[in-house]
């Protein structure tokens, strides 16, 4: 059994009875989750600008309209990758209290669950502990500083269809500019 007292001080008892410390934790430090979605929205605003400005904007009505979808679905798949819950893994402190009056058979594979050493989260599977976040997230890929949040259970498929749709963002205003371009240089000589 994990009690937690204080800000982080942890104490085990064992299944012998014994009370064991646990060593306290620092305090997490402060995230900045803010600014690499900063960096993301300045470099989608300029880069669509710049080609608005350009005059590489696609002139035919429904690749305008395909464009324009892209744009917005990306920013849309980028929001919830970026807000969503990747799947954190419950502290040892909730999961006891969902469990207030187990048998004692279920008590006994409670107590022989591994806890993570640096937020008390249950160890399953696949459970990996995120230093950015500070927390123990389920199936966790990696963090992403671009997302500022963690690829994990709830969020990886929303990842993979973000990245796909970024990359064919990125092409077609690659292809937009490039025409643009073109388009000035025959206009200039």
């Amino acid at each position: 059994r994990i009690a937690q007292s204080g800000a982080m001080a942890t104490t085990a008892t064992l299944p012998s009875g014994a009370t064991v410390d646990l060593p306290s934790l620092p305090a997490p430090r402060p995230q900045r989750k803010w600014q690499p979605r900063l960096v993301w929205v300045s470099l989608h605003a300029g880069g669509i600008g710049l080609l608005l400005l350009s005059g590489g904007w696609p002139s035919q009505t429904s690749i305008a309209a395909v464009y324009s979808a892209v744009i917005t679905l990306t920013a849309l798949l980028y929001a919830a990758a970026s807000f969503r819950d990747p799947g954190y893994a419950e502290t040892a402190a909730k999961t006891a209290a969902r469990l207030a009056s187990p048998s004692d058979d279920f008590q006994e594979a409670l107590l022989d669950q591994a806890y993570c050493v640096h937020c008390h989260a249950e160890l399953r599977a696949r459970t990996k502990h995120c230093h950015d976040c500070c927390r123990c997230v389920r199936r966790m890929d990696h963090h992403c500083w671009w997302l500022g949040n963690c690829v994990g259970e709830r969020t990886h498929c929303i990842f993979v269809s973000y990245l796909f749709l970024q990359t064919a963002l990125l092409v077609a205003t690659g292809v937009f500019a490039s025409l643009a371009v073109g388009a000035a240089e025959r206009r200039g000589g």
